[in-house]
C-alpha cells in the first residue's frame, strides 16, 4: 500500500472514543501487545463512513527500510561518528514511518471528531508497542520530552506526593556519578528541605557497593535513583540486586535507563523498578520525546500545570509523530541485540588490544567486566585530550577536559572514580554504535596510535616522564 492509499484508508476510519461510546468493542485488539492488524472495509457511500474493522496505526507505518551506504555517506561524509552516548542518528526506518504519518495532524487529545481519534489511535498504539518492548503495560507509560524531564518527574513527583500526604522529611538515595538531570534535581530538592544521600561509587570500577547502599537506607527513605548505564564510562550497575533491596524495604526504585535501551536487555518487571526513564534520541529515535515507566499504583504528582494530559501525570499536547518515532526506534534498536553486542565487543577488543601493544601509559576508566562493549573511556598520559581531538578531527568523540565542558570543570565522573586531575584532562570517550564498522575501528586505531605518538614526541612532559621524573613532585612556578 502506498502512502496515498494509507491516508485514504485512515480517512475512511471513524474511531469512536472508548470513554464516549461503548460500541468501541475492539479497543483491546487495537491497543494490545499483539498489535493485530485488521483490514479496513471501505464503504461505497462516502457520506457515511462506517468502520467495521480497524488498523493499528503503528503497524500501518512500519517499515523494514534498513541503513545503507547512501544514508551513511550523506550523514557522516568523510567523518566517523564515535559519540553515540551523546546522541544517536535517527535511523531511516524511524524517519520513514514518521514522515508517512504527518497527515495525522490533529490534536490527540481532541476526542470529539475522527481526526482527533486517528491521532489518539497513533499515540496509543505507539504507547502499547513501546510498553511491550520493555516488558510493561501500556497504561504504565507516560510520554515526556526526554529522560531529563522523566527524571525530574520521577523524583519531584514522588517527593511532592509524599509530602502532600504528611511525610515531612523524605530521604533520597542516589550516587555521585549520576547524570546531571538526576543530580541537579536532587540539589533542587535539597534546597527545599529534602535529605539526599550521594553514595560514592567504588574507585577505579565506578560500581555501586551494595553493602553501602543497604547501610544508607533510613526509615524515611522514599526513593533510590540509579543510572543503569553510566554515560561517561559505560559501567552497568547491579540493577537487579538494587531492585530486590527496594522491594524488600518497600522503597520506590527509579532507574535512569537513557543509556541502557538498545544496548542491554531492558525488562522493567524483571529489575523490579518502580519508575524508569527513557529518551528516544539515545536509541536511534527523534529528539524531543522520551518516556517514563510508572508502575501501577505508584503515586506521583504532576510537576507541570496544564491540561492534565497523560492521565493527569504530565500536562502538554503529545506529538503523535514523535510517539511513533520513539516506538519504532525502540523496535529497531532492540532487534538483533545479542549479535550487535558481539560485534561491539569485537571492535572494542581490537581497539584495546592494539593500543596496549603500541602505546604505554594508557588507562582504561571504569570496570571492564560490568560495562557495555560500546564504550571505551581512556586516559593517555602526557597527551592533552583537546589536542588529541584536534589532531583527529575527522573522528567525533568527547573529551573530559575542562575546555570541552560548558561548566568549565573536569569530569566529575572520572574524579569520583579516583582518576587524577592531570589524567582527566588526557581522557577521551569513544562510543560505538549500530553504524560503526570494523573498518572504521581499524582506521581509528591506527590514527589514534599515530596521533598519540606524535603529540608525545613534542611534549616536554613526556620527555621528563621517560627520564624517570615523577611529574607530581615537580614544583611549577608562575611567571609574571
Amino acid at each position: 500500500m502506498n502512502i496515498k492509499d494509507k491516508f485514504v484508508a485512515f480517512n475512511s476510519n471513524e474511531i469512536i472514543d472508548n470513554e464516549k461510546n461503548n460500541q468501541r468493542d475492539t479497543q483491546d485488539n487495537l491497543y494490545g501487545d499483539n498489535f493485530v492488524k485488521e483490514e479496513v472495509v471501505n464503504q461505497k457511500n462516502t457520506k457515511q463512513k462506517n468502520v467495521s474493522q480497524k488498523k493499528t496505526r503503528f503497524e500501518d507505518f512500519s517499515s523494514d527500510k534498513s541503513f545503507d551506504s547512501v544514508y551513511r555517506e550523506e550523514s557522516f561524509g568523510d567523518g566517523v561518528y564515535l559519540d553515540y552516548s551523546a546522541t544517536t542518528p535517527c535511523d531511516p526506518s524511524v524517519v520513514d514511518v514518521m514522515s508517512q504519518s504527518y497527515k495525522i495532524f490533529a490534536n490527540p487529545h481532541s476526542i470529539t471528531h475522527m481526526y482527533g481519534w486517528n491521532a489518539t489511535d497513533l499515540v496509543e498504539s505507539s504507547r502499547a508497542k513501546f510498553a511491550s518492548i520493555i516488558g510493561a503495560e501500556s497504561k504504565e507509560i507516560v510520554f515526556t520530552s526526554g529522560a531529563t524531564e522523566a527524571n525530574n518527574l520521577a523524583l519531584k513527583g514522588v517527593i511532592s506526593n509524599r509530602r502532600r500526604n504528611g511525610l515531612e522529611n523524605p530521604h533520597i538515595i542516589t550516587t555521585n556519578i549520576e547524570h546531571k538531570a538526576t543530580l541537579e534535581t536532587c540539589h533542587t530538592l535539597e534546597k527545599q528541605g529534602v535529605e539526599v544521600t550521594y553514595l560514592e561509587v567504588e574507585k577505579k570500577t565506578g560500581l555501586l557497593d551494595i553493602e553501602k547502599l543497604k547501610k544508607s537506607i533510613k526509615s524515611n527513605t522514599v526513593i533510590i535513583s540509579i543510572s543503569w548505564v553510566n554515560s561517561e564510562i559505560g559501567v552497568i550497575q547491579p540493577i537487579e540486586e538494587i531492585g530486590n533491596i527496594c522491594e524488600e524495604k518497600n522503597i520506590y526504585f527509579h532507574i535512569d535507563a537513557a543509556q541502557a535501551l538498545g544496548r542491554i536487555d531492558v525488562d522493567v518487571k524483571k529489575c523490579k523498578a518502580t519508575m524508569v526513564s527513557f529518551s528516544a534520541h539515545k536509541f536511534y529515535g527523534p529528539k524531543g520525546i522520551g518516556a517514563l515507566y510508572i508502575k501501577k499504583r505508584t503515586r506521583v504528582d504532576s510537576i507541570i500545570d496544564g491540561g492534565k494530559q497523560e492521565r493527569g501525570v504530565r500536562s502538554g499536547t503529545i506529538s503523535p509523530q514523535l510517539c511513533l518515532g520513539l516506538a519504532k526506534a525502540a523496535e529497531f534498536s532492540t532487534k538483533d541485540l545479542e549479535s550487535e553486542n558481539i560485534r561491539m565487543k569485537e571492535m572494542q577488543d581490537y581497539l584495546l588490544s592494539n593500543l596496549n601493544n603500541s602505546i604505554s601509559d594508557i588507562f582504561i576508566n571504569g570496570d571492564m567486566n560490568s560495562r557495555i562493549p560500546h564504550n571505551v573511556n581512556i586516559s593517555f598520559a602526557c597527551v592533552e585530550g583537546e589536542s588529541l581531538m584536534m589532531k583527529m578531527e575527522k573522528y567525533a568523540m568527547s573529551s573530559a577536559s575542562a575546555c570541552s565542558s560548558q561548566t568549565l570543570q573536569p569530569s566529575y565522573v572520572l574524579s569520583a572514580i579516583g582518576v587524577d586531575e592531570d589524567l582527566i584532562h588526557t581522557s577521551l570517550r569513544m562510543v560505538m554504535g549500530r553504524y560503526t564498522t570494523m573498518e572504521d575501528m581499524k582506521n581509528f586505531t591506527n590514527d589514534l596510535i599515530e596521533s598519540v605518538n606524535f603529540l608525545r614526541n613534542i611534549s616536554p612532559l613526556w620527555d621528563m616522564k621517560k627520564k624517570g621524573i615523577d611529574l607530581k613532585t615537580v614544583e611549577w612556578h608562575d611567571h609574571h
